[in-house]
């Protein structure tokens, strides 16, 4: 019972860290969009001697639009796992006690709280069951947040060999190319420790 206990805290600070760690994804999601904007804006203003980082500005816009969505579907997620945990870390702590209270009650008393045991035990399995099912939901949309990082590092680069072709615009499209490819960066490595915390959770 005490193990089943500490599993279940160190469960619920480790949702507890992950929560912060994708507050932080959101944050920064939402400066990529900013960026993605500001990159459009100026390819714009390149005219046609940026013409072929059109569409590239185009899909970088896109992809922080579905980034910042997919941050705050993560995020909502996350901090749903983290009440769970917490509700789960009560239960069994309120299990644990009523254990000790049938060994001290000894064998002919404890079947007084038989039902009220029972009733946890039922509400702790629902706990777990909604918990495994909000872990399998937040494992696959942090693999789909990590796949839209690296298209967007992989965009970055293209970007910025066609901004050479821009002349007196090349330093600056560069510029916001790398500032996109940093935000992603920064994304990926908030998502990366939270997969990693994810094996706290052992259920």
């Amino acid at each position: 019972m005490p193990h089943a206990s500490s599993q279940i805290a160190a469960q619920t600070a480790a949702s507890a860290t992950i929560s912060g760690h994708l507050f932080r994804a959101s944050i920064i999601a939402k400066r990529m969009a900013l960026a993605a904007k500001n990159s459009r804006a100026m390819v714009l203003r390149a005219g046609t001697k940026a013409a072929g980082l059109k569409v590239i500005s185009d899909y970088f816009d896109g992809l922080a639009g579905k980034t910042i969505t997919l941050s705050n579907i993560i995020n909502q997620c996350a901090i749903s796992i983290s009440r769970t945990s917490v509700r789960q870390w009560r239960t069994q702590t309120f299990l644990d006690r009523l254990a000790l209270c049938q060994l001290r009650l000894g064998p002919e008393k404890s079947n007084m709280l038989d039902g009220a045991v029972t009733h946890r035990r039922l509400f702790l399995e629902e706990q777990l069951h909604s918990l495994r099912s909000q872990l399998s939901e937040l494992k696959d949309q942090l693999a789909d947040i990590q796949q839209y990082m690296q298209s967007s590092n992989v965009v970055a680069v293209t970007f910025r060999l066609e901004a050479t072709q821009t002349g007196e615009f090349q330093s600056i499209l560069e510029s916001m190319a790398n500032t996109i490819s940093q935000q992603s960066n920064d994304i990926k490595a908030h998502i990366t420790t939270s997969q990693n915390k994810l094996s706290h959770f052992q259920i």
